[in-house]
């Protein structure tokens, strides 16, 4: 699974760009692009990858940005997440189970890229959505779905025997990712990560502070973060690096993700997890 993570982590972020088209075309991934010129709302400009199923069948989206900060190599913010849903895909197209897969840019830079596609997404195909972010380090996946844990296509990765089967937990908070781009247009979506066990416990306080609203922050809430070994894994902390990622996590999200998917959802007959 850690293939390609040596192609995809590259601090140039025109460089990083042209490496996924590269490795998506070295993988058979058929993709198309959805991009905006750089302007005063897109300074570096847009560009999406997309990977769509061969019919139109509603399916569940999975998407991680594969942008990272100046400076970084962005191993676990968020090219092991990459990695992650190119294998995914690959083994859900060999199965013919259909799925989106959105691989967006400018995270780093609010969200640019999830916002561009979610004002341009079909409620209709799409129905629901999972975002994957740090997910190379850790033991312990942690799942956010501000109350969406319930909804049809997203309950079956939600269920309490089967986070426990997969050491997974249902959390209050994690930093915002591309996941806040769908609220607006009504697409049901979780958030997903790694962590420490022990990072819990913080996830837990920061909650407690309001999952930092607004983006406001407090020296309490900073305190808390920096305490969080997940932090030194990202944005320039004393482990982001490539040795630090660990194939172990990704294939334990590999691994729930797969079997979410298979996973036939508690709900009445007739219904399926491709189904609104």
């Amino acid at each position: 699974m850690q293939t390609h993570l040596e192609a995809l982590i590259i601090k140039d972020p025109d460089e990083r760009r042209q490496a996924l088209a590269d490795v998506l075309h070295a993988e058979g991934l058929c993709y198309t692009t959805q991009s905006e010129e750089p302007s005063i709302k897109y300074p570096r400009g847009v560009v999406n990858y997309l990977l769509e199923p061969d019919t139109d069948t509603p399916s569940l989206l999975f998407c991680a940005h594969y942008d990272a900060v100046p400076g970084s190599f962005g191993a676990n913010d968020n090219a092991a997440a990459i990695c992650i849903l190119i294998k995914l895909a690959k083994e859900l197209k060999e199965r013919h189970i259909p799925a989106r897969f959105a691989f967006f840019d400018g995270e780093e830079t609010g969200n640019s890229g999830s916002k561009l596609y979610a004002v341009n997404a079909d409620r209709d195909t799409v129905t629901g959505v999972i975002n994957l972010d740090l997910c190379g380090y850790g033991d312990t996946i942690a799942i956010y779905g501000k109350g969406n844990e319930k909804k049809t296509a997203l309950a079956p990765f939600c269920g309490k025997s089967f986070l426990k089967k997969h050491n997974g937990q249902l959390v209050k908070y994690l930093p915002p990712s591309d996941d806040t781009s769908f609220s607006q247009s009504g697409i049901p979506a979780l958030s997903l990560a790694v962590v420490p066990a022990w990072d819990i416990k913080f996830l837990k306080a920061l909650a407690s502070y309001g999952g930092n609203l607004f983006g406001h922050t407090t020296p309490e809430f900073d305190m808390i973060v920096h305490q969080m070994e997940i932090t030194s894994t990202i944005h320039g902390g004393h482990r982001d690096a490539p040795e630090w990622i660990d194939s172990k996590a990704m294939k334990q999200v590999y691994d729930y993700l797969l079997e979410g998917i298979l996973k036939p959802p508690a709900v009445k007959s007739g219904f399926s997890l491709f189904k609104k």
